[in-house]
């Protein structure tokens, strides 16, 4: 089983959907969010902190070092391994993924209990079409799809 966490953003007016690969990363790991508003309060660290798309992660890196080592994982820690490896990365492509993941399945569900084939290609079309935007905005975890 993962651990998933929402916590909020600095200025409490976010919330992000973080998920941990494996469960290796305690939440403790991550230390402040910050979301597009608040993100100006800080001065990007790049030694411990991941930018996307105006949101910020930082990370306490000696907790993530500790607990990376024990599981063996044999690589350089930084944040991009931490969040690209899944470590400690979006639950789904963008911090709030999850919820407009929930919401598509919720618009579609009268189509789902009439056609079920029809229900799988239309939720196929417009989560694909939902990707090819997040990637076009530049989403880290986008990217690769």
């Amino acid at each position: 089983m993962c651990l998933h966490q929402k916590p909020a953003c600095v200025c409490k007016r976010n919330k992000a959907y973080i998920f941990h690969r494996d469960s290796v990363l305690p939440e403790r790991v991550v230390i402040n969010l910050y979301c597009p508003e608040c993100r100006d309060r800080t001065n990007r660290d790049q030694s411990t902190m991941i930018e996307d798309v105006g949101w910020l992660i930082e990370y306490d890196m000696e907790v993530a070092r500790f607990y990376l080592e024990l599981k063996g994982v044999d690589h350089p820690v930084t944040p991009e391994f931490i969040f690209d490896e899944g470590y400690c990365t979006w639950y789904g492509m963008s911090p709030n993924d999850l919820e407009e993941n929930a919401r598509v399945h919720q618009e579609l569900l009268p189509l789902q209990k009439k056609d079920k084939l029809l229900y799988f290609n239309e939720l196929k079309r417009i989560r694909l079409a939902q990707f090819a935007e997040l990637k076009k905005a530049g989403w880290r975890k986008a990217q690769n799809i």
